[in-house]
């Protein structure tokens, strides 16, 4: 009996020292679970700081941003209403049309050195119930068209002193082919020729009107589309002033 004790004591050390072992290995896992957990703990922290920060940014440049629409807001409709004004302006204050046409001749005729009063009676003039002869004059020509010869391309009027003649766009038929006279539905440039004196244009869309004064008559006249490739012109003889 006394031989068998030392082997159970032996056996006994032995699951100590197992014991021991496991208890050792299972303080080290933990301890590297728990080193690994502050690390991952610690980088966690750094990158919600880090988005919070970016996050804090995106905030301060959307603000920013948003400053910044509101003043452009401001500014263009400023601007609008500058726009506005500036159109206003110039829709009251600049003439249109016919009276546009007026401006400019009378600009023109101030800067050939014709007096202001000189002008301004003549306008008044104009006031003045017409002294016409009647039945008008009316002559038909061709009207000349770029790239066509033609013959009868002018008339004239006040004992062949005065000629009018005219060059229009070419006329286009279905398949956009050109044709040998002028469309009536584009603007001409209708030219009003005094003999061995100045010439005077009219451009625009048919009818046009026109006037000119020769040895002390006016020659109010009307120019509009005939038949096909022809234009009218009517001649109408008045006392001047």
């Amino acid at each position: 009996m006394p031989l068998g004790r030392p082997r159970r004591r032996r056996r006994s050390g032995h699951a100590v020292l197992i014991l021991f072992l496991l208890l050792l290995g299972t303080g080290a896992v933990g301890a590297g679970l728990y080193y690994g957990y502050l690390l991952l703990s610690r980088d966690l922290r750094d990158r919600v700081g880090l988005l919070e920060a970016r996050l804090e940014d995106m905030r301060d440049s959307l603000d920013a941003s948003e400053r910044a629409r509101g003043s452009l807001s401001v500014e263009l409709e400023e601007a609008r209403a500058r726009l506005r004004y500036v159109q206003t302006r110039y829709e009251r204050d600049v003439p249109h049309g016919e009276a546009r046409r007026l401006h400019d001749l009378v600009v023109r005729m101030l800067g050939e050195g014709i007096a202001a009063d000189r002008l301004a009676f003549l306008i008044r003039a104009a006031q003045t119930p017409a002294d016409c002869e009647s039945p008008p004059e009316t002559r038909q020509f061709f009207v000349r068209v770029p790239g066509h010869a033609a013959s009868a391309t002018s008339v004239s009027f006040a004992d062949r002193r005065i000629t009018v003649s005219a060059e229009g766009a070419v006329a286009t038929d279905e398949q956009d082919r050109p044709e040998a006279w002028f469309d009536p539905a584009k603007p001409v440039q209708v030219e009003f020729s005094r003999l061995g004196g100045e010439t005077e244009e009219v451009e625009g869309v048919l009818p046009l009107h026109h006037a000119m004064v020769l040895d002390g008559s006016e020659y109010r006249f009307t120019v509009r589309a005939g038949r096909t490739g022809f234009a009218e012109a009517t001649a109408t003889r008045c006392a001047f002033p």
